[in-house]
């Protein structure tokens, strides 16, 4: 049976050799021109299939979705995808045919790329997570026939193929489909669902695809038997060399199944067959990635050897040269799955920066530079490390060191409570920690039980430091507010002394109890403000015209003043003096009262009498003709209405019109009396003498303070502040003077006395009546206290440092974020 139609010819190859190394565009051979034919269509057909299953996932989501924003924008998402699935479509297919334009890449990688911590950029985090995990997973459960396909295709370019530059290979499929929808303005959740739903419609599915792209070169003559080289390589023991052939080695399949726990020459990696020296190869070389199962099985023997100098010292692994150091010692070659890789490097940035954070003591970080082989553990088992917030071993790390923040290491730290407790905890994570993360939730549990314990104490002294700052605060700005209070009413006014008396030394007081118990926005203080307010009006009121007012209102205040005695448990025999007092004030007014009102009687008689003397002369006077020329305009028109009217008329209404006066005349009369009657029974029965002097001396009118003008003298009051010697006043917009309206309580600081005298401390209140903050260090006693511009001047001066108290974790994840966004832009 002739076999010629199975053998491929070297001419081909090395014709393809020839044109791509010239730099004109390679001419693929036909295999693999029909290859990519055969390969697009299917995956194209299952591109397809996939949108349909997207449509019903996004419809029932958008239903259920809590808010009105994540609704809209799953539809938005929704018709977005309905609109644009044939761009995405074809976008998808040009990427794979692109891919099989193989080039020979310059160099590996061997760096972390800047690119990859796209992987940590906000929303991006998921995507990429969820997008190198499924290429992994792909690798890792097809490997052999993806491997086989490797070294079929290597066969039929003219460059190297290996597991990086595949054009089938998981992470080109993968980038390919991430990169046709990179583009589209889509809500975070649509872009997870429709990524899961493509990892289940084409990633789970590419046992079968890769096997038919197999069974296609097969058909064209391309390695026929290498399936079978394959099994007897697996069958030959691990120490003999598995193929004469020029070609890659063949890498173990099945992942660390095989692994015998406690033979490092069998863990995670290849048996030195002389193609590589033991150690961690390049992936470029073809070498399967090492499974992540054998990966932990390393990083666990390396957590549980000693690699930490002992003391404080600080230290950062290397964990690269760790894992070469294992496999050279155990004769292994192994290389490390890009996802893997990127991790490793990941979390020694993240924990360099913990390590450089001067917001903990340099042994805390000691301790928790402990952590990094059990949290990259965790990070390479659960790719949901990163982007899961709520993670057990991110709250433990963060909680510890919160609860280190302002911890400072003295004469005898090692005996100290809360360096006892993290030692204990990071000892037991290294000790205990395998693959199971509930020890984290234990260990956090066990944590926060202790902190509750150890703050309740400082609480208890810290409150006490508190509330004795914020009581001296109060009664500052109470007395500020009741002196504002007092010079509105007094302020240039001749007041009687009883009433003197009164607001000093009654209800002045009042007025700072009502302010201390209640505060100003009470109705309490605004009863007792008006009190005041009327017992001067009381005494200030002009009279005769206020004396119905003041008589309605003297009950009312009788009762509040009483009531005001009462409060205050005043002495009995002084009170009985300033009501008697008093008294005496109101009954010298209502006796001027009476006086001015017969004093306006008396002239109004006078009035009415001038008017009736008036009308009499205008009565007619015997006409004589001669002297007519000489008389006035006036009486010549009072005379014709006059004889108009006859003398009988003007007669009556001049009768009329004195009756009406004195009816007028009478009613006040009656009025006072009335009123005098009603004053004296609030008054002694004493008379009072009132003077002719007194009567003139009454001011006409009297501008007491409105309530409103009260209340504004009352928020304008200013507490005086302590004495700030050699501080120059800041301008406003100065950032330090700024920044001090923005410190929030519970914030850290470093404080420096002196080059000898450093301490932290924590801004435990602010006291917003006198403008002073109150710093305790971490058991709760008050260590400083500032004025706002004290503040502000050491803030400005380095002599406080605020101290980054946020996440722990978090910060960490964005500074490495910022720092390779600068090194990007500086790139670009």
């Amino acid at each position: 049976m002739s076999e010629s139609s199975k053998v491929v010819s070297l001419s081909e190859k090395s014709g393809a050799r020839n044109i791509s190394a010239s730099g004109k565009p390679a001419v693929l051979p036909a295999a693999v021109t029909m290859l990519k034919e055969k390969a697009t269509d299917q995956l194209l057909e299952r591109i397809k299939t996939l949108f349909g299953k997207v449509d019903d996932s996004l419809f029932a989501m958008a239903e259920r979705a809590h808010g009105q924003e994540e609704q809209d924008g799953l539809f938005q998402a929704l018709r977005l995808l309905r609109v644009e699935r044939r761009n995405i479509a074809e976008h998808f297919v040009q990427n794979i045919s692109h891919a099989f334009l193989v080039r020979q890449e310059e160099k590996a990688e061997s760096n972390f790329a800047s690119d990859n911590l796209s992987l940590v950029h906000n929303d991006d985090l998921e995507q990429l997570v969820a997008a190198d995990t499924m290429v992994a997973t792909a690798k890792r459960d097809f490997a052999e026939p993806l491997t086989a396909l490797c070294m079929r295709l290597d066969t039929l370019y003219a460059v190297k193929v290996y597991d990086k530059n595949n054009p089938l290979g998981p992470d080109v499929i993968c980038d390919a489909f991430v990169d046709s929808i990179q583009e589209l303005n889509l809500h975070i959740r649509a872009r997870l669902t429709l990524l899961k739903k493509f990892e289940q419609m084409v990633m789970l599915q590419l046992r079968d695809f890769y096997e038919f792209c197999n069974q296609l070169l097969i058909e064209q003559g391309v390695l026929p038997s290498l399936q079978e080289q394959q099994r007897a390589a697996r069958q030959a023991p691990a120490y003999n060399s598995t193929s004469n052939s020029p070609s890659v080695p063949i890498a173990p399949t099945g992942g660390g199944s095989g692994v015998v726990a406690g033979n490092p020459s069998t863990q995670g990696g290849v048996a030195t067959t002389g193609h590589f020296p033991p150690g961690l190869v390049s992936a470029a070389t073809g070498v399967t990635p090492m499974p992540a199962g054998d990966l932990l099985s390393h990083l666990g023997a390396l957590q549980s050897g000693s690699h930490y100098q002992g003391g404080s010292a600080v230290q950062l692994l290397n964990v690269g040269e760790l894992l070469q150091q294992r496999l050279v010692d155990s004769n292994q070659a192994a290389s490390l799955a890009k996802v893997d890789s990127d991790v490793i490097k990941l979390v020694e940035m993240l924990f360099s920066f913990i390590l450089e954070d001067r917001s903990l003591a340099t042994q805390i970080k000691s301790l928790l530079g402990r952590l990094q082989l059990p949290l990259l553990k965790v990070a390479i088992a659960d790719k949901s490390f990163f982007s899961k917030g709520g993670h057990p071993a991110r709250k433990l790390l963060n909680e510890l060191a919160d609860a280190a923040t302002g911890w400072q290491a003295g004469d005898n730290y090692e005996s100290d409570p809360l360096y006892k407790e993290i030692s204990e905890i990071v000892e037991r994570v290294l000790n205990e920690f395998d693959r199971d993360i509930n020890i984290f939730a234990v260990l956090l549990e066990s944590l926060r039980e202790f902190i509750v314990r150890e703050r309740k104490r400082a609480e208890m002294l810290e409150r006490r430091v508190v509330d004795e700052a914020d009581g001296r605060a109060k009664t500052q700005a109470a007395r500020a507010r009741v002196a504002a209070v007092m010079d509105a009413l007094v302020a240039e006014r001749d007041l009687p002394q009883v009433v003197q008396d009164w607001l000093n030394k009654v209800w002045n007081n009042v007025l700072f109890l009502t302010c201390v118990k209640e505060g100003t926005e009470s109705d309490a203080w605004n009863r007792d403000v008006r009190t005041a307010r009327d017992l001067v009006w009381s005494v200030q009121a002009p009279m005769p015209d206020s004396r119905k007012q003041l008589l309605s209102l003297l009950p009312v205040l009788q009762e509040r003043l009483r009531e005001g005695i009462e409060a205050l448990s005043y002495n009995a025999f002084e009170a009985r003096t300033l009501f008697t007092g008093l008294k005496e004030v109101y009954r010298e007014r209502f006796a001027l009262a009476q006086q001015l009102a017969e004093q306006r009687e008396r002239e109004v008689a006078e009035q009415v009498a001038r008017e009736v003397r008036a009308a009499k002369s205008t009565e007619p006077a015997p006409v004589v003709a001669d002297n007519v020329a000489d008389k006035p305009v006036a009486p010549v028109v009072a005379q014709e209405t006059a004889a108009d009217a006859g003398p009988a008329d003007v007669t009556e209404a001049t009768v009329d019109e004195i009756a009406v006066t004195e009816a007028v005349i009478a009613e006040a009369v009656v009025a006072q009396e009335v009123i005098s009657d009603t004053a004296e029974d609030q008054l002694p029965d004493e008379p009072a003498e009132v003077t002719v002097e007194a009567v003139q001396a009454e001011p006409q009118e009297v501008a007491v303070p409105q309530m409103e003008e009260l209340e504004q003298a009352v928020a304008e009051a200013e507490v005086a502040a302590p004495e700030q010697d050699g501080l120059a006043p800041l301008d406003e917009d100065d950032p330090h003077w700024q920044m001090t309206f923005r410190l929030a309580q519970g914030s850290w600081f470093e404080l420096k006395r002196s080059e000898d005298e450093q301490f932290r401390c924590r801004l435990a209140a602010v006291i917003r009546d006198i403008d002073q903050f109150i710093f305790v260090n971490r058991n709760g006693a008050k260590v400083a206290e500032f004025a706002r511009l004290e503040l502000a001047h050491a803030l400005r001066s380095a002599q406080l440092l605020p101290l980054d108290d946020g996440m722990l974790f978090e910060r960490a994840l964005q500074s490495v974020i910022g720092n390779v966004r600068k090194k990007r832009s500086e790139q670009r």
